[in-house]
Order: structure tokens, then C-alpha cells, then sequence
């Protein structure tokens, strides 16, 4: 996998999905300050820090993303969220993971990000 763009969405009410947002941005930074993480609102009018996270990711990044989304998802049982990537052909891939983590999340992640 080259650099790409992995959007994080999360579903719910608006402020808890901000909320989420900016935790789950804050705990990848904890676990690897050099992964760029920007937050973007979902609606520009709105007055949040944004719902939706988006990550480029090299593929050096891989294990550590993936391990640190299933990680906050087993702390997080209350999460909702989907990562979306577009393929260089424009088609848009897309997955939704739930709070309560397990080994196979990991896994999940992991293939999600690297195909």
C-alpha cells in the first residue's frame, strides 16, 4: 500500500461523535505523535473541532493504526465508527466497527488498511 487518505466517520449525535472524535485523535497521537491526523467538520457551518478524522497513512503506519483502533474500541464500548478510503480507481471502500474490541478488530483493520 502506498500513502493514502483513511477517513474515520463516527455515527451518532453530532457532539458525541465530536466528542469521539477528538478522543479517539488524541489517543493515536499518544501512540504515535508522528501520525498525521487532521479533524474535519462534517458540516462547515457548525461550531465543532469536526467529526470526522482524516489520517494519511504510509504503509509503515499500518500496524500501529490498526492497533491503536482496536485498542481505543475496547476502552470506547459506547463507539460507532467507519473508515472509508477511495481506490485509485475512485471507488470508495468502507467498513463499520462497534465498541467492544476483539483480537479479530485488529485483523479487520489491518486488511482494511492494507487492500
Amino acid at each position: 500500500m502506498s500513502t493514502s487518505e483513511i477517513l474515520v466517520a463516527f455515527d451518532g449525535e453530532p457532539a458525541h461523535a465530536d466528542q469521539l472524535a477528538g478522543d479517539l485523535a488524541d489517543f493515536l497521537s499518544q501512540r504515535d505523535p508522528a501520525l498525521p491526523i487532521q479533524r474535519r467538520r462534517t458540516d462547515h457551518r457548525s461550531q465543532d473541532f469536526g467529526a470526522t478524522l482524516a489520517i494519511v497513512l504510509g504503509s509503515s503506519a499500518v500496524t500501529t493504526l490498526a492497533a491503536g483502533i482496536a485498542a481505543w474500541l475496547r476502552r470506547r464500548q459506547d463507539a460507532q465508527l467507519e473508515l472509508r478510503r477511495t481506490l485509485p480507481d475512485g471507488q470508495i471502500v468502507q467498513v463499520k466497527l462497534r465498541g467492544q474490541a476483539t483480537a479479530r478488530t485488529e485483523r479487520i483493520v489491518t486488511d482494511f488498511l492494507n487492500g
